[in-house]
This record gives C-alpha cells, structure tokens and sequence, in this order.
C-alpha cells in the first residue's frame, strides 16, 4: 500500500478516536454538573437512595457516598417508629444502630477551652435549677426531666441520650428552623433560650433568660453539637420529634377526660410523681403548680404532653399505656392544675393562630366555647383538687365516663383561675428585645412588657451571623424563641 493510501486511512481512524475521546469528556462533564446539582447519572441507572447510614448513594462494594443525593431532611428508617402504640424500636437492624456516646479523651474536641465548654455544658443540661438558680425561679426543673440521663440515680445514660425520651442527639443539624409560636427562624441557642423562658419559667425567675452571649448558652450549644458529631448532616435520626395522636386517634379537647386521667394517673404516675403532683426532689419533676414549667410551654398543649407520656411514661416502660385515649385523659388531668402564667403567653401564634390543644390559651378556650380552661372546668364539677393537694381514689367519683362530654354550658362554683404571676420580682414581665432593636434599653412594642435583657442589640438576623462566625466575641442577643 502507498503512503498516501495510508494516509487516507489514518485520518478517519483518527476522527473516530478523536469523537469518543470527546464524548468520554462531555459524558464526565456532565456527570459533574448534575452531581452539583443533586442529578442522577448519566448513561447508567439513578444512583441509589441514601446509603445504610443515611448518607448518598452507595457504592459496590457498600461505602457510602457523600455527599451524593442528601437532598435536605429525610428520616433514617421511618418504619422503625410504627404509627400504633408500639413500642419504638432501638435499632434499625443492619442499617443504624444507636449507640451512646461516651465522654473521654477520643471524644472531646483536643481544644481544651472547647472540652471543658462541652462538659459545663453538660453539667448544665443534667441539673438545671441546681446549677442556675438565678434563671429559673422557683422551678425544680432541669433539661434532663425531658431529654433524658442526668445524674439522678433513675436515669439511664448521659443527659440527651436516652431514646425512651426525648433525646437531643442529631437535633443540631436541624437549626436555624421555624417556629410558628412566634412567626421567625431561630438558632440553637435561641431554641435553648425558649426552653429557659418557659419550661424553666425564667420569666420569673431573679435574672430572667440567659444572654444569648452568656457562657452558660455557649456551652449548652456546645454540648448540643457535640451530641451530634457522628450524625449525618440534615439526616433525621428515626428517635427524634414526639409523634402525637392524628386522625381517629385524637380526641377532641373538649371530649378528653382529664376525670378519668386523674384515675390512671393514680395508678401509673402518682409513685413516682406524687400523689399532689409535686415529683420527688433531685428525681422525678413537679407536673404542676409554681415548682413546675409554665402556662407557655410546649408539655401545657394536650396532644404535645400525650405524646411524650405515650413515649417515654411511665419512666423505663414507656408505651405501656393501652391506646391513645388512656394517655391524653392523663394529659388532660395534668394540665387541669394550676402553674405559673407566662406573661406573653397571649402573643403566641398571633399570626398563626393558636394551638387548639392549648388548654392554658384563653383564644384556644373561646375556640371551643369555655370561658376558663376545660379540663380544670371538668375536674371541679368532679370535686378534684386542682391545686397541688394529695388525692386519692376516694376523690374519684364512680361515674367517671360522664365526663366524656364537652360540660361547656355547666357551671362550677369556687376560684378556677389556673395561673398566676410572681409579681414579686422584676422579670415578671420580661420578653425578649424586638427585632431591629438599636438601644440595649429599648422598650419592647409589647403593652405588657416592662424589661428587656440589656445585652439586646441588634437583629435576629444579626444575631444568627454572629453565632455562625468564629471569632464571634459579642454576639447579638436572641429574639423570641421557643
């Protein structure tokens, strides 16, 4: 063959290598972007669902990919939390299995002024009322009572690790989120600051809230995010959140029968939590009266309370309960008593509107055609206490189903106000600063608020820039939270 017959056939070789050399490249290309993107790839099946630790897509051989397709929040193995009154699993079999972290050495962050943030941190979250007075009143409460371990002797685990509970491992990657309650975002330290304000009833308390600035918010958030190294980013861990009843299994607040709650109670609650309701001292909380959380927290909602008595009571047996109905009777009893009022609490859900299992909400009262709270309505026409006095069976009257029904046109004799405010202090009134705030003593644009925290500055927007920066040194105070 001749050079140029050579020649006239090389070039075409050359053409077709040079095409698929340019279509390995396109193909890589645009692998490339849709992998940025979120996309599937290209020229192969979709890449796989998230891998068996909630991660992206996996690989042959079983890793798993990151960042892969994480397209935002999404549940580990949701059918480990069956929608009946079985009991939550505490593993996910092959897929996820949940282990406590221990506090050492391999743990720690090797920064020690981050170690010792972390374990004050979570010196805080294990006896709260102890270790703060000056910011949480008379209240016996602590963080522990809710998220679980502490250093009572009838936990189980370190604080925030007890999935009977409601734990706080995983629940960092969840912030800034949404809050309804008062129409904003919120950051974890704001969240924290929202659980001082009302469960701890700061409000009327010596000091009122923690600074968002303080020491003490600092490394209960450090503490937070240190639970959660180890968890996938914006992965929900399938323990997090309090499910609550839905559908047939909610019962209308005006049907629920706290009467018969009181009853159960008795039975399941009262050897642990009293007879009058007021727990056992360094163990098992106050459910109400001035010793326990306020008229604004999220346990003085019917179904919210339900839920956790459905999860986690009674302690080490929770789902032991027969159905739904048993444990909202017994929420309803609970949150028939009297507590501390929050003095903003009537702000709450102003654009939103109320929550309607609210009892301790005068709009959520009016809601359902009761001019008072209607489960404490029901207890006193029953003749229960609905103070912190000691009951027992011979209070209970023998017709206890009668009190199914609404009873809101009967009428009840005696003093049925459920909350009150410790006027004898400053705070009583305190709020947080309003957005867009501009002077440390700048009135809030509530009628009833006559303090704010003097470290309130700036915006909440602000306020969340400052806490993400490093070398954050003065940071903002917190809108209202929780």
């Amino acid at each position: 063959m001749s050079q140029r017959d050579s020649t006239l056939l090389l070039k075409p070789a050359l053409l077709v290598i040079g095409v698929a050399v340019m279509a390995v490249v396109l193909t890589l290309a645009v692998n490339g972007l849709l992998a940025f993107t979120g996309g599937d790839f290209v020229g192969g099946e979709a890449s796989p669902a998230a891998g068996p630790a909630g991660g992206g897509g996996g690989g042959d051989d079983g890793s798993i990919q990151l960042p892969g397709t994480w397209g935002g929040y999404k549940w580990y193995s949701e059918e480990l939390r069956e929608d009946g009154f079985a009991y939550k699993n505490a593993t996910a079999g092959e897929e996820v299995h949940f282990e406590p972290k221990k506090m050492n050495n391999s743990t720690l962050p090797e920064k020690e002024q981050r170690r010792e943030l972390v374990k004050y941190g979570r010196e805080l979250f294990a006896n709260t009322s102890n270790e703060m007075p000056e910011y949480t009143g008379s209240t016996r409460m602590s963080c522990a009572h809710c998220h679980g371990g502490g250093d009572a002797p009838t936990t189980t685990g370190m604080v925030g690790q007890d999935i009977d509970m409601i734990p706080l491992v995983g629940t960092a990657a969840g912030y800034p989120e949404w809050t309804g309650r008062t129409q904003r975002m919120r950051d974890m330290r704001q969240r924290i600051m929202g659980c001082f304000l009302r469960s701890m009833d700061a409000a009327n308390s010596e000091k009122g809230v923690p600074a968002y600035d303080s020491r003490e918010i600092q490394a209960m958030e450090s503490y937070m995010v240190w639970l959660n190294k180890g968890t996938p980013s914006q992965r929900v861990p399938y323990w997090r959140h309090i499910e609550k009843p839905e559908g047939d299994e909610k019962v209308s607040v005006p049907e629920v029968n706290p009467v018969r709650g009181a009853e159960l109670y008795l039975q399941n609650c009262a050897s642990c939590h009293g007879k009058d309701g007021q727990g056992t001292t360094g163990q098992y909380p106050p459910l109400w009266g001035e010793n326990s959380f306020n008229d604004g927290a999220g346990m003085g909602r019917l179904y919210t309370s339900a839920g956790f008595i459905r999860e986690a009571m009674p302690y080490g047996a929770g789902h032991s309960f027969e159905n739904w109905e048993d444990v909202q009777d017994v929420a309803g009893f609970m949150n028939a008593h009297k507590r501390p009022h929050l003095p903003r609490q009537p702000k709450d859900w102003a654009e939103a509107g109320v929550k309607k299992e609210g009892v301790y909400y005068q709009r959520a009262q009016e809601y359902w055609g009761y001019d008072m709270n209607p489960m404490t309505k029901k207890l006193m026409m029953a003749g229960i206490p609905i103070g912190s006095q000691p009951i027992n069976e011979s209070v209970i009257p023998q017709n206890v189903g009668k009190y199914d029904q609404p009873m809101k046109n009967a009428s009840v004799d005696g003093s049925w106000k459920t909350t009150w405010v410790n006027q004898s202090n400053t705070y009583a009134n305190w709020e947080f600063a309003p957005e867009n705030s501009t002077l440390p003593n700048e009135s809030a644009s509530s009628g009833n608020s006559s303090q704010t925290n003097s470290s309130a500055s700036v915006s909440v927007q602000g306020a969340l820039t400052d806490a993400m920066a490093a070398d954050s040194t003065n940071a903002a105070r917190a809108d209202e939270a929780s």
